[in-house]
């Protein structure tokens, strides 16, 4: 029952109530989802542990679903199953259990009558969560059960109206009288560890987490204080606070991050790790002036979230296969290009995680080091004092590595030494900014490296981008316009998808991202060609006729079988402008 206030709860627990106790292997029987040999198969399994059981080994053999499950428990248990779809707890039911509790247990505490208190939680037959919340609370603590991602985004409704509490002084202590610097410094540095304040950048930080934001920005404006997530590449606003917190909360990321809160004219970076459910989570913080205010923006990177495997990264069969092979080679290099945000990092990782498994000696040299590895020396680069990519290689070629990773190839002498490390039988994974694969091999000719050691080292260049992946819970057909159309090369009659906004979703109509990519492998033929001299259109030519597939055409590819949208496509396509402007005017 799809519930909006305090009334429709009242009406499907009184529903609810009405139930006969009975045992569920009957109510899935009566309900036809099994039959009685498949119960007793069940039963015997699981050698009469009890409901609870016996439904998660019938969900986990796929006899029922996840949803027939809970419908059962409800009828059994004699409570309701509530559909929390655009429900909002009021803001003194919801303060009764904090939001990093919710977070924790995913429950959402929906309304209180005298001392009983109702919560919605995914587990409504697990005694020790609600012993939990009886004891927090002090108060009687009635389950209903809900999906468990309806709740996470129930949680987030709820408690986005949480603020900090009005501070007058705080507009005084904003004056730039010079003489009252200090003492303002120090008002500021206590308010900003006070308890709302705290509670306040706390809570936001929990939210973009448990949303999978990937950056956090705080955007002072002329009249109040904007924050933002990023989530699936795309910008959201969360919130607005008053712009008299502008220097509390400033203040208090600082601390976080170990920077210096009398600083207000210069750009600083900082690092603070924090723990989410007992997993860390790292955030890289940038505070940076700007005339309205100190802007910030806090990278997060959740190992449990931003690691993959190999094989969850998007790989065709074919180009998996390659890609395998060539980091089972002994020495060589392997470049991966992309604009920033478009998950280079991610696929490093990845490739790390699977040369691991044969035990090599890795080293790597970053800036910053964005995921700590087991069984990985990370070496962090460090400009300020001189210690930079280049160095770092030259001195950790000393340390006898089989693997080297290279954050970022951004000039000659990373270069030289990277191609030369490849050649003297190190396998070396790094990046490069270009737009394309074939661009990444010119590019290392124009830096200034020798042709012959571009052909001899690099093995194959992977370019990528991430387009947003359409929600499959409200995915519904879509006709993109005519020039988008005309442009990706699509007829009039080809039908396309994408995301109507649900509950799922947070009403985006996109859940998670995947790659779109090109794999340029570098053969004999092209070694030589590029040992000769090659332009960038010439290496695509022979890169197509050896089987690569377009970064273009893989977006497109994507589109079609419905994983994203034809305008996400189009978004990340290669071609440039005078490719557009011919398909849109092919006469002239």
């Amino acid at each position: 029952m799809k519930v909006a206030d305090e009334n429709d709860l009242e009406q499907a627990l009184v529903k609810a109530r009405g139930t006969q106790v009975r045992r569920l292997g009957g109510i899935l029987i009566e309900r036809g989802l099994i039959d009685p040999e498949t119960l007793e198969q069940a039963l015997c399994d699981e050698r009469g542990k009890g409901h609870q059981q016996l439904g998660r080994w019938l969900v986990a053999h796929r006899i029922i679903t996840e949803e027939q499950l809970e419908d059962a428990l409800c009828e059994q248990l004699g409570i309701p199953r509530v559909d929390l779809a655009g429900f909002v707890s009021k803001p003194e039911v919801a303060g009764l259990i904090p939001y990093e509790m919710c977070l924790r247990l995913n429950v959402l505490p929906l309304s209180r009558h005298r001392s009983t208190l109702l919560v919605a939680t995914a587990r409504p037959t697990d005694e020790d969560l609600v012993s939990t919340l009886r004891f927090h609370t002090g108060l009687n603590v009635e389950p209903v059960l809900s999906p468990s991602h309806q709740i996470s985004s129930a949680i987030n409704r709820s408690y986005k109206s949480l603020a900090v509490g009005g501070n007058d002084s705080m507009d005084t202590m904003l004056t730039t009288d010079e003489d009252q610097e200090k003492r303002q410094d120090q008002e500021i540095e206590s308010l900003a560890s006070s308890r709302p304040v705290v509670r306040l950048v706390n809570t936001i930080i929990l939210q973009a987490i448990s949303r999978a934001a990937s950056d956090i920005h705080f955007m002072p404006r002329e009249n109040d204080l904007a924050v933002m997530f990023r989530i699936d590449g795309a910008i959201q606003r969360v919130r607005l606070i008053d712009k008299a917190q502008l220097a509390a909360v400033v203040a208090r990321i600082k601390i976080l991050g170990r920077m210096n809160i009398a600083e207000k004219r210069l750009p600083q970076d900082g690092h603070a790790r924090v723990r989410v459910g007992g997993k860390p989570v790292d955030l890289r913080i940038s505070v940076m002036p700007t005339y309205t205010g100190e802007s910030v923006v806090v990278r997060i990177l959740n190992k449990a979230q931003g690691l993959k495997r190999l094989d969850e990264i998007g790989f065709s069969e074919r180009d998996d296969r390659i890609l395998r092979t060539m980091i089972r080679r002994p020495q060589g290099m392997l470049l991966v290009t992309g604009p920033t945000g478009s998950g280079k990092s991610t696929t490093l990782y990845s490739v790390l995680q699977e040369v691991r498994r044969a035990e090599p000696h890795i080293l790597t040299v970053e800036e910053p080091v964005e995921y700590d590895m087991e069984g990985v020396e990370q070496i962090q680069v460090n400009a300020g004092i001189g210690y930079t990519f280049a160095r770092a290689l030259r001195n950790i070629l000393r340390h006898d590595p089989d693997v080297i990773m290279v954050g970022e190839i951004r000039d000659l002498e990373t270069a030289e030494i990277a191609t030369k490390a490849a050649l003297t039988g190190h396998l070396v994974l790094s990046t490069l900014h270009t737009n394309d694969a074939p661009s990444a091999v010119t590019r290392l000719v124009d830096m200034g490296v020798e042709p012959y050691l571009v052909s001899s080292t690099v093995m194959g260049v992977l370019a990528q981008r991430l387009v947003r992946v359409i929600c499959p819970h409200c995915c519904v057909e879509h006709s993109p316009d005519a020039m988008t159309r005309e442009v990706m090369g699509v007829g009039e009659d080809e039908l396309f998808w994408t995301g109507a906004g649900c509950d799922r979703c947070d009403n985006t109509g996109f859940h998670g991202r995947a790659m779109a990519y090109e794999l340029l492998v570098v053969d004999r033929t092209m070694a030589t060609r590029i040992t000769q001299g090659v332009t960038t259109e010439e290496l695509r030519e022979l890169a197509s006729e050896g089987g690569m597939r377009s970064l273009t055409r893989h977006a497109l590819h994507l589109a079609r079988n419905g994983a994203t949208t034809l305008e996400e496509a189009f978004r990340v396509r290669l071609e440039d402008l005078g490719d557009v402007m011919k398909a849109l005017d092919p006469g002239d």
